[in-house]
This record gives C-alpha cells, structure tokens and sequence, in this order.
C-alpha cells in the first residue's frame, strides 16, 4: 500500500503568521510540498513520521542578508554551514558579488549549496570591496614609489563605490534579466569607507551612487537593498530614492544618522517611510546594530520589518557575528513577542523576496520548509559590537530542519 504522505510532522504548536495561525497542528508533506494541515492527521498515512511534541513548528526561517561568495569575498562563509544546521531554509547572499563575477559566484556557490540560496548583485562591478581599516585590522607592509608618499597596495583597502565608474548600470542590469528567480534586485553600501563622499553626496544634493541602483531597480522591475550604517547623509535623502518594496538594511545601527532625533524619538520621516512600504531590515552584524538604540525604537513603536544576520566568518577584532535564531532571541528582549519575530523571519521575509505563498508559510501547497524549535531556559547574554549588551532567560533553539519535506541531515544531500 502506497503511503499517502511522504512525512508527517505531528504533535506540534504551529504558529505561522501569514496564515494568522498558533495552535496545535500536524503537518504533513508530499513531493516536496505542503499536503495537508489539520488538528490530527494519522500516523498510519505517511511513511515518516516526526514527533515535535512540546515543540514549535514555524515555517522555515527565512535570512534576507548574509555572504557566502567564499575564497573571493573575505570572511564569507559557507550558506550551509550557518543556516540550515540552525534552521534557516532559505538566504539572499546581499552584494557579495557584482556582474563581472556573477557567473562563477552562481556556478560554483549558488548551484551547489543545499540551502536555498538567492542573490542581490552588487552595483559595483567589483563586488564587495570591505576596507580592512575599517575594523582594525592591519593593512601590512606599503611600498613607496619614486620617492613619493606610501602607496598601499591591497586593494582590500579601498571600498567598492570609491570609483563610481565600476558603479556599471548597464551591465548590472543585463546580469538581472540573465538570471531570474536567482537574482532579485541590486544592493548598494552607502557608507564612509565603502562609497566616498564624493559618490554619496553629488550635485544638487544628490547621491550619485543610489541614483544609479535605482535606475537598475526600475530597468528590471526589481529593488534595491541599500546598506545605510554609518551613512553620512540624513536617511530622510536615502528614503526619496525609495519605493515601496526597497529595502533598507541596518536600519537600527547607532552611528550618525540613524532613525531617532536628537531627542531620542523615532524621526518623522522614518515612521513615513514605513507607513509608505519600504523594508526595515535588521543586518544585525558588528556594530551594524545597537542594543539601546533598538530597545528605545521598538518601546517607541517602531519595529523592524525583518530580522537578518548579515552573516560571515568570524573578523578579527569583530567577533559579534550571530546567526539568525541568535538575532530573534535578544530580539524577543528587546520588546518583540515570539509572533512578530517569528513572522519578520518567515511571512515578512518571504513577502520582502517576492515568495509570498511559496516560501515563509505552511499553508496547503507551499514550499514543504518548516523548522521545529525549542525555548530554551537559562541565563543568555548577547551583544552587539559598541559595548553594549542585554541578557535575557529564554532563547530560541532550532532542533530539526525540514526542507522541501524532508528531515535534513548534516552531510547529506
């Protein structure tokens, strides 16, 4: 007798936000898919079956930000090494790579990874380009030429959008109508180190490097991600290239320009912003978000729309790299509830990629990704790369991964 399902995940407490669901359900899974959802659904109807009793099934967790081109981006890690062992199902490497190596990047890490893995291309041509000065680090020997000050020689030195002439719209879009589905739009780093003043800041008030990625955005009918700590212009002038649907990442860093006033209140124009649909992302790496500065934003109101890790290997003198269950539980103490973290990191997620109803739910026909967790009891503390740190006594522990209905194993395909 042929079983009707492939798996079934019983005795679990579901709560999938883009159905508006908490409660106990079994969940079973044919051909990859969702196949049926209900209060009880028999054991005897699948050829696997899963016990989550005392558990938490949510829809497989979604991280919107992280870096995976290994060997050419420094300190990009392997997608399956920190997602799907930590219940992440699906990631969006954001930038790592531009068109020029877009090609290698899709062949030799996108293709190959089990985790479900999409991409933003860099507006730079280069890829990401992290100048190591930026963290600490030392750049090494420097040559002197002709008797002429010392010229340094690695180009880690120099960010990506320093010269706007590798900042190339054409060829970027051309790199996004190549690869649908794989592809979803264009990511930018406004910042200090990485774009210059002079590509931030242009004639008119203008910012002559996001000027070019919404051009891209609009030729592909796709978004930009614009990376914003440590921008050196008011976030009201980032927000005027925006449209609903672009997304803002780091959007609670505690440098300069961040979105409270002088008076510690949540600024106009960025509650606007979001009311209009832009995409608050978290990308809560190094010292790309704060602690106090999230604390006061969320008490005030404003929550983040997603939560990312904006994840890499481990820097030296920048140890704060957490991977995504990491960023929902300090999260949780932040002032979110299980819900709406749960819900920035699945129906928000998928909404944000353009995979609403495919990804980010366990509704009848969706993508069979699910991720059983535990609420773990203890003493946990996290921080956040600036000094500042918060504890908390509960954290969110993923304890099986399923994705496209099957149990997923270390070390197997």
């Amino acid at each position: 007798m042929t079983n009707k399902y492939d798996l079934l995940l019983k005795n679990g407490e579901l709560i999938d936000p883009a159905q508006g669901l908490r409660g106990a359900r079994d969940i079973a899974f044919r051909d990859g898919r969702v196949a049926a959802l209900d209060s009880e659904i028999s054991s005897n109807d699948a050829r696997e079956v899963v016990d989550a009793t005392g558990r938490i099934v949510t829809p497989g967790l979604i991280d919107i930000h992280g870096h995976y081109f290994q060997h050419i981006v420094p300190f990009a890690t392997s997608a399956d090494e920190v997602c799907l062992p930590n219940g992440v199902t699906t990631t969006v490497d954001a930038g790592s790579s531009g068109w020029l190596h877009f090609e290698g990047f899709k062949e030799f890490i996108l293709t190959r990874e089990q985790t479900r893995l999409m991409a933003l291309v860099n507006l730079s041509a280069l890829g990401m380009m992290s100048p190591r000065r930026s963290i600490g680090e030392d750049f090494g020997p420097t040559i002197g030429i002709s008797g002429g000050p010392q010229t340094q020689l690695d180009p880690r030195s120099v960010g990506e959008l320093q010269d706007l002439r590798y900042a190339q719209v054409e060829e970027a879009v051309q790199c996004i109508k190549d690869n649908p589905n794989v592809v979803l739009g264009v990511k930018i780093r406004i910042d200090h180190e990485i774009s210059g003043e002079a590509n931030t800041i242009g004639e008119a008030n203008t910012i002559p490097a996001l000027e070019r990625a919404r051009a891209v955005a609009d030729m592909t009918d796709s978004f930009v991600m614009v990376h914003v700590a440590r921008v050196p212009i008011p976030l009201a002038q980032v927000f005027e290239y925006l449209r609903p649907g672009d997304i803002v990442t780091h959007i609670f860093h505690s440098a300069e320009n961040n979105v409270l006033d002088e008076k510690g209140n949540v600024r106009t124009e960025v509650r606007e912003a979001r009311e209009k649909g832009i995409v608050f992302d978290i990308g809560a790496a190094r010292r790309n978000f704060g602690i106090s500065l999230s604390l006061t934003a969320i008490s005030d109101g404003l929550l983040p729309t997603t939560l990312s890790s904006d994840i890499t290997k481990v820097r030296p003198q920048s140890p704060v790299i957490y991977n995504l269950p990491q960023i929902m539980t300090p999260y949780m103490a932040l002032g979110m509830s299980l819900e709406e973290v749960i819900a920035a990191t699945t129906m928000h997620s998928s909404n944000a990629i353009g995979e609403s109803g495919r990804l980010g739910t366990l509704a009848v026909g969706a993508v069979g990704d699910a991720t059983v967790i535990d609420l773990e009891e203890g003493e946990f503390t996290y921080d956040d790369g600036n000094g500042e740190s918060i504890s908390t006594d509960r954290r969110i522990a993923p304890v099986i991964t399923l994705k496209d209905g099957i149990v997923w194993k270390p070390g197997e395909a």
